[in-house]
């Protein structure tokens, strides 16, 4: 059985909906730390990590990312398809529908423990 992500826990993020995924840059994915979790639009929590690299696409550029799961009835464990919203600096932890957004970058993502 998988266990579920911590604060700490280094992740990688790759894939996506397209085969060549605009914000992957040509790369494979971005390595990051899980630096906690916030109110996510829906029910569930949603993840916010810290990239080691910056990403720039589309005129967005940053190194935090929001992540929601995708699915319904998933969870937060050591592999889950998520979307990715890009921000510049943290988030704050508030109502997801009232704090400041970032960049939709991706929606089929996958994130794993790395």
């Amino acid at each position: 059985m998988e266990r579920a992500l911590n604060p700490g826990d280094r992740v990688w993020i790759s894939g996506g909906y397209d085969m060549e995924p605009r914000w992957l840059g040509g790369g494979s994915g971005y390595a990051g730390v899980v630096s906690g979790f916030i109110s996510g639009q829906n029910k569930k929590s949603a993840m916010v990590v810290m990239l080691d690299a910056v990403i720039r696409v589309d005129g967005a550029e940053g190194r935090y990312l929001v992540l929601e799961l995708r699915y319904v009835g998933a969870e937060w464990r050591e592999s889950a398809t998520v979307h990715l919203e890009l921000l510049r600096d943290p988030p704050e932890d508030s109502d997801p529908h009232g704090r400041s957004r970032g960049a939709w970058i991706e929606s089929h993502a996958m994130l794993r423990l790395a």
